[in-house]
């Protein structure tokens, strides 16, 4: 069998006979909060989609053939994974007691070597390679005729490692209690690294729940038609499900797509992807569900909702794989996601929108794009300058993004003020004059943005982030307010 090791032939020796037992580790769920076949998976999509129509031709000749082309294919910074501290921690006392550690993993030779000489922990490395996947039986056979049935101990994850645990000495299981239990059954499991599954609010992180309050302009239209039916609102409202569906599992790909950039954040690398929280196959799968069930139902709910729906899911899909990284552009297609919802509350219930408004919509979230960028730049300056933040901006872009997002936010104030004595409005208002009130109000806490983002104090997307502003939601109410005294018909 062809397996690597890093040892030369002359220096190994029977390791039957040693006293202390070796400790062999897997790699993928155990060392690593992760799965590399994954992750070369994601890393190939991303770089090179057109490669992963080769996929099943390797796949014809054995997984360990797919897991080489993938690796040989796929820029995975070893140094960014998320590893299992306690575990590493435990590896490298063992090794300073003078225990032989080794790796042995179904993961490609190559990029499992990678692993170790980052870590520095093993003193020997076998992974898949030649066409040979070493992975359950084959690796528990393996092991056997290496180092001899009870002369071993393994530390595993999943219920394929329970084979191996049959021919080693003792077990060290890196899953839940109920494998735990499982291994007990076959030999002694001398440690139980505890692996809970992820809380509810790790999976509302993940689904970006909070990013659901960008639906509700959804509603907007109703809004500024005063259109307040039962029936109105409850279409509207399964047109907000839906979207926040869609949305959520665009959010989950968005968030795949871009897992070896987000390790290096100094923020996006808490996200429960990044971080190993939650894994790569059970993401794009919550992501399919999510994706096809939404898409489905918003033709049900009118088709001129789903083609809106549908447009948004490939276009984002398109700024995931490739829009992110054209710069400006980037930031227009950002906003325009925004007044996608808009129009596709408009569709739901076929509320006519006035062009102004739109025209203001597009100015505003222009703005607020930009300003989702600058902060970007002044978080993330050395990311930017090795050429790894994902996106196509130089550090000295920040000037030119404040400048355009700045005319932006005037641009939207002036056109909100015109939108005021459009016939439209006039229509709804016998006194619209209160409404110019709202135009200091925006240019108020368009600046704040603004000022926060230069401060360095803009952490998230600013709708989002002024949910939990309390001055942004003093702004709101200040509006609410304006607009109750415009439908009383007080005007100046």
């Amino acid at each position: 069998m062809d397996l690597h090791t890093v040892d030369p032939p002359s220096e190994v020796s029977d390791l039957r006979t040693t006293q202390a037992p070796t400790l062999c580790v897997d790699l993928d769920g155990t060392l690593l909060n992760g799965n590399l076949l994954w992750e070369c998976f994601l890393s190939l999509l991303k770089t090179q989609p057109a490669a992963l129509l080769l996929v099943p031709f390797w796949l014809l000749t054995g997984r360990a053939t797919l897991k080489q082309e993938l690796a040989r294919r796929a820029r995975i910074d070893v140094t960014a994974l998320p590893y299992r501290d306690d575990v590493l921690r435990f590896l490298e006392a063992e090794r300073l007691s003078g225990r032989r550690v080794v790796l042995v993993t179904a993961a490609d030779r190559e990029l499992a070597q990678r692993v170790a000489d980052y870590t520095g922990v093993f003193d020997q490395v076998f992974g898949s390679s030649g066409g040979h996947n070493l992975q359950g039986a084959v690796k528990a056979e393996f092991l056997r005729e290496r180092f001899g049935e009870g002369h071993f101990e393994y530390v595993g994850n999943s219920r394929a490692d329970l084979k191996i645990w049959r021919v080693a000495r003792a077990a060290y299981v890196v899953s839940d209690r109920g494998l735990w239990k499982r291994a007990a059954g076959v030999t002694e499991v001398r440690r139980l690294f505890e692996v809970k599954s992820p809380p509810i609010r790790t999976w509302v992180r993940a689904l970006r729940g909070h990013h659901w309050s960008k639906n509700l302009l959804l509603f907007l239209p109703l809004a500024l038609a005063h259109r307040f039916s039962v029936h109105d609102v409850g279409l509207t409202v399964l047109g907000f499900l839906l979207f926040g569906m869609c949305a959520s599992g665009l959010y989950i790909l968005n968030d795949l797509l871009d897992l070896h950039s987000d390790r290096g954040h100094p923020w996006k690398r808490k996200r429960p992807f990044a971080a190993g929280e939650i894994s790569i196959g059970e993401g794009l799968l919550i992501s399919f569900v999510l994706l096809a069930g939404s898409l489905g139902e918003a033709f049900l709910l009118t088709p001129g909702f789903g083609i809106a729906l549908a447009g948004y899911a490939v276009l984002t899909m398109w700024y995931s794989l490739h829009l992110k990284r054209v710069v400006l552009l980037d930031a227009f297609v950002l906003s325009s996601f925004y007044c996608i919802r808009i129009f596709a509350g408009a569709l739901i219930t076929w509320v006519p929108l006035s062009h102004w408004f739109l025209t203001f919509s597009l100015f505003l979230f222009l703005s607020l794009a930009m300003a989702k960028r600058y902060s970007e730049l002044v978080h993330a300056e050395g990311l930017i300058e090795r050429g790894q933040s994902g996106r196509g901006y130089l550090g000295r872009d920040k000037e030119v993004l404040m400048a355009l997002g700045i005319a932006s936010s005037f641009s939207a104030v002036v056109v909100f003020s015109l939108y005021v004595h459009s016939p439209e409005v006039l229509a709804l208002y016998r006194s619209p004059e209160p409404l110019l009130l709202l135009a200091p109000i925006l240019l108020y806490w368009l600046s704040r943005v603004w000022l926060q983002a230069h401060r360095g104090e803009l952490h998230d997307d600013p709708i989002t982030l002024a949910l939990r502003d309390p001055a942004s939601r003093a702004v709101a109410a200040a509006c609410l307010l304006v607009i109750a005294l415009s439908m009383l018909h007080i005007g100046f």
